[in-house]
């Protein structure tokens, strides 16, 4: 059984796997806590809720999903509604090379993007915790997974 465009539930339930399809724009919501976001196929602009006016603990993942060779057909952008709420690293590096964290440096960042050059099955997480959200992911290609 195959993923399948829209909103579904896994397991008890807890967890939402959306297939965004096509869609080329999503702001997220508290309501979107516990959702795993299946991306890639279309462009995608992602708006995060600004920080302060969500819970501890929220979260979401993003996975590339589509692709029509090794990489992702499509970028997907994830930028916050505040400044700078970003923090933590993702692991990127060739399979079986050596492993760089992105961004390089420490410091809060505005976005995240699961790029072009990232390959199906990379991921990252975000958690809202304290006075942002908490990043981290892995990507098997560099810089898979800009942080800026």
């Amino acid at each position: 059984m195959g993923f399948r465009a829209g909103a579904g539930s896994g397991g008890s339930g807890l967890i939402t796997v959306i297939d965004m399809g096509d869609d080329t724009a999503l702001t997220l919501t508290p309501e979107h806590s516990n959702t795993i976001f299946l991306v890639g196929e279309a462009a995608l602009a992602v708006t995060l809720p600004a920080a302060a006016t969500i819970p501890n603990g929220w979260n979401v993942k993003f996975i590339g999903h589509h692709a029509t060779s090794a990489t992702l057909t499509n970028t997907t952008t994830i930028t916050c509604a505040g400044t700078n709420e970003l923090f933590g690293h993702c692991v990127t590096g060739a399979d079986n090379g050596n492993r760089q964290l992105q961004p390089v440096s420490a410091g809060a960042k505005d976005n995240i993007k699961l790029h072009t050059i990232a390959a199906k099955g990379d991921w990252f997480e975000l958690t809202r915790c304290g006075a942002g959200y908490f990043v981290f992911g892995r990507s098997r290609i560099n810089n898979g997974l800009p942080m800026a």
